[in-house]
């Protein structure tokens, strides 16, 4: 569910980082070789070889986009490979929590899409696909209470809502027992604090992988 009004700049930061540096090539090529060949009137053709003179710093923008993906990619994965043990998920903010679950499922081969608003969502964090099936994701960080089967109906309504396969609800803490009865036989897997530490070690084994893309977008509203 990409943004709307989303630019290229923004869309290409969502990307990895490659995707900008083909663009930046094509937009190199385009402008400072077929560009000029295609303008024929006076007028245009001017403007066309104006362009074609600059084309090397048109270019260079779009890689722009490529450095910060590659940044980003980066933190994520010192992210995912400093966690140690359930107290240090712990002690994360709900962005970094977010952030985390996010490259762990990315490093088990799925594509991820994330939320960039600017706060906590009470809906849909993450949407993960792999094999041609939608998980949905929300991220709990949970520190003093457990989550409640409230929450649970509420991602299983979304799950019928966006026609998803499945809904992951990812705590750092626990679940309540009637949280755990609702989701009982319905596709909806409850990870907790000792789950989570087995996704993240997982994610963080040397065993070769094939590693997938995140796209951040805002994918759903409200608050926890």
């Amino acid at each position: 569910m990409p943004k709307k009004n989303e630019t290229v700049f923004e869309t290409l930061v969502d990307l990895p980082w490659w995707v900008s540096v083909i663009v930046a090539c094509f937009v190199f090529v385009g402008l400072r070789f077929i560009l000029p060949g295609t303008m024929k009137t006076p007028i245009f053709s001017g403007v066309a070889q104006l362009v074609s003179s600059n084309a090397i710093w048109i270019a260079l923008f779009f890689l722009i986009p490529g450095a910060i993906s590659a940044l980003a990619a980066w933190r994520r994965g010192e992210l995912l490979m400093g966690q140690t043990s359930i107290s240090n998920i712990r002690r994360l903010s709900w962005r970094s929590l977010e952030d985390l679950v996010g490259e762990a499922y990315r490093l088990n081969g799925y594509a991820v899409m994330g939320n960039s608003g600017p706060g906590p969502d009470g809906g849909v964090d993450l949407i993960a696909r792999k094999g041609g099936e939608t998980v949905l994701v929300q991220c709990k960080q949970w520190k003093a209470r457990q989550i409640g089967v409230r929450t649970v109906r509420e991602m299983f309504g979304l799950l019928n809502a966006e026609r998803a396969n499945e809904v992951h609800i990812v705590s750092s803490g626990y679940f309540t027992e009637d949280a755990r009865n609702f989701a009982r036989h319905k596709p909806i897997r409850l990870i907790d604090g000792p789950m989570l530490v087995q996704l993240v070690k997982k994610a963080q084994s040397p065993i070769p992988k094939t590693p997938t893309y995140a796209v951040s977008h805002r994918v759903g509203a409200g608050r926890r």
